[in-house]
C-alpha cells in the first residue's frame, strides 16, 4: 500500500481518536459535576447553628461566673433589700429582698456549675422520688438516709413524705463539708506546689478559690488549668 493510501485511513483513525477521547472527557466531566452537587457544604446553615447556640451558651456561663461573686459580696452588707435594674425591660428596677437574692446567687452558682435547679417551697412534703430529685441522688440512696435519720420524714399510709426543710438542712450540711472538704484540697495543692519551689499563677489562684467556693466543680478546674497551660505553650 502506497503512502498515499495510508494517509485517509491515518486520518480516520485520528478522528476516532478524538471523538472516543471528547467522548471520555464528557463522560468525567459528568461524573465530576455528580460529585460535586454530592459534595455537602463544609459548614452547613444547622452546623452553624449549633456553633452559634454552643458559643452563646458558654458566654451566658461565662457571665454567670463573673456575677455570682458580686452578688455574693452583696450580701455580707446588712442591707435587707437589693436594687435590681433589668435592662431587657427598659431598665426596670426593683427591690428584692435578701432572702430572694441569696436564693439567686445560689441558683445562678448551680447553673454554671451545670446543674439542674428547681425551686421548692419549704412548707411542701415531698415523696421519695420528689426528694430524691431535689437532692441530685438515686431513691435508693435517699432512702438510706432516711433510715439513718440524716433527713426527717412522716408516714401517710404506707408511703413516706419528707419534709422539705429538713431536706435543705441535709443539703445546707453537705454543702459546708463539701466547702471544707474544698478548701483542704486547695490548701494542699498550693502548699505542694509552694514546697518544690513554684509560683502559683493570679488565674490559677482565682480558679481554685472558685472551686474552693462551689463555683466551679473539678472537671471546670482541669479544663481551664489545660486551656491556659496549652495557651501558654502555644505562646
Amino acid at each position: 500500500m502506497t503512502h498515499q493510501e495510508q494517509e485517509p485511513i491515518r486520518q480516520k483513525k485520528r478522528a476516532t481518536a478524538d471523538v472516543t477521547t471528547t467522548s471520555a472527557y464528557e463522560i468525567l466531566t459528568s461524573r465530576t459535576r455528580k460529585r460535586l452537587r454530592k459534595r455537602p457544604t463544609e459548614d452547613p446553615p444547622a452546623l452553624r447553628g449549633a456553633q452559634a447556640q454552643r458559643t452563646r451558651k458558654e458566654q451566658r456561663r461565662r457571665t454567670v461566673e463573673e456575677a455570682v461573686p458580686c452578688l455574693r459580696d452583696a450580701l455580707t452588707g446588712s442591707a435587707e433589700t437589693f436594687h435590681v435594674t433589668v435592662a431587657e425591660a427598659g431598665k426596670v428596677t426593683m427591690e428584692v429582698p435578701r432572702e430572694a437574692l441569696a436564693v439567686l446567687v445560689e441558683t445562678m452558682a448551680l447553673i454554671a456549675s451545670g446543674s439542674s435547679v428547681e425551686v421548692i417551697a419549704k412548707s411542701m412534703e415531698l415523696s421519695t422520688i420528689q426528694a430524691a430529685k431535689a437532692l441530685g441522688v438515686s431513691r435508693p440512696h435517699l432512702v438510706k438516709l432516711l433510715d439513718k435519720g440524716a433527713i426527717e420524714y412522716r408516714m401517710v399510709g404506707t408511703h413516706r413524705r419528707v419534709d422539705v426543710a429538713s431536706l435543705e438542712g441535709y443539703r445546707r450540711r453537705e454543702q459546708y463539708e463539701q466547702a471544707q472538704r474544698r478548701r483542704a484540697a486547695v490548701a494542699s495543692a498550693i502548699g505542694s506546689t509552694e514546697a518544690e519551689g513554684l509560683r502559683v499563677s493570679a488565674d490559677t489562684t482565682t480558679d481554685l478559690d472558685a472551686y474552693a467556693r462551689g463555683e466551679l466543680d473539678a472537671a471546670a478546674l482541669r479544663a481551664r488549668a489545660l486551656a491556659r497551660y496549652t495557651r501558654k505553650a502555644a505562646e
